[in-house]
């Protein structure tokens, strides 16, 4: 009645079972229809973008596929009510521009820009499948790694570890053209590894439920921990929702527990 008193238009028309529009009312709803349709997705957006019980986490294929994925329903046993939102990228971006709450990025970094907190060490073994180290023989020492073949990964961040610079630090140089098999997705080489297609650096913290599971094998007893840690990242322009300090303090809880049974 308001609407139809500012405009000075009749809208609206009794009939024999309810209201319904007039000619005025049907042109006026379907001028102002695709108007309220944006105000209502922008509004439902709006909400999605503070909703407190929705975190967004960003985290590589191969972690969310070997380490989260077998994990992840103790997280929903203790935390029912929050929306877990897993983005997987292999690359390393601005947290802000994807609206991501938490990262644990691939590449090494300055992340002194971003609130961060230690998430676990760098460590890399050689590692291959039970068939593999059967159908080629066992590895006494690092140099024996230059008659095997070698799974590379060709990434798109600052790469951490390479088998070149692996291998450097046990005194051992690569041959130039040596490469076999390269790769530009770690889940893909975990996967050739499985397959039994060579020999690839495991980073302990991803492929720990591989090895415990006999899937893979550690080929040499060499553990390189580098000075280069694993951190949890997120936003510094803003506090973190509590779900967000949720998912943090159980990524943190569940890497040490699973890195103090590995050390066991």
């Amino acid at each position: 009645k308001q609407l139809e008193q500012r405009l000075g238009v009749r809208l609206f028309e009794r009939q024999h079972r309810g209201v319904g529009l007039t000619a005025a009312g049907q042109q006026f709803y379907q001028d102002v229809a695709t108007g309220l349709e944006h105000i209502y997705r922008a509004a439902y957006e709006l909400k999605q973008a503070h909703n407190t019980s929705r975190v967004t986490l960003s985290v590589s294929t191969a972690f969310a596929t070997h380490w989260l994925l077998p994990r992840v329903a103790r997280f929903k046993q203790l935390y029912p009510a929050i929306e877990l939102r897993c983005l997987t990228t292999d690359t390393d971006t601005e947290l802000q521009q994807e609206g991501v709450d938490l990262r644990i990025p691939l590449g090494g970094g300055d992340w002194l820009r971003y609130d961060h907190w230690y998430f676990t060490d760098e460590a890399v073994v050689v590692v291959g499948s039970p068939e593999y180290l059967q159908r080629t023989g066992d590895l006494q020492q690092p140099a024996d790694l230059l008659h095997k073949t070698l799974l590379h990964l060709e990434a798109d961040y600052p790469q951490r570890l390479d088998w070149n610079s692996w291998l450097q630090h046990y005194g051992v140089m690569l041959p130039r053209g040596s490469r076999q098999f390269t790769f530009n997705d770690y889940s893909i080489v975990i996967q050739a590894a499985l397959e039994g297609q060579g020999l690839a650096l495991g980073w302990l913290h991803i492929i720990g439920p591989l090895l415990a599971e006999g899937r893979l094998l550690q080929a040499l007893p060499q553990v390189l921990i580098t000075d280069n840690p694993f951190y949890i990242l997120a936003p510094s322009n803003s506090p973190l929702s509590p779900a967000a300090q949720c998912l943090r303090d159980w990524l943190i809880t569940e890497i040490k527990t699973a890195n103090d049974a590995r050390c066991q």
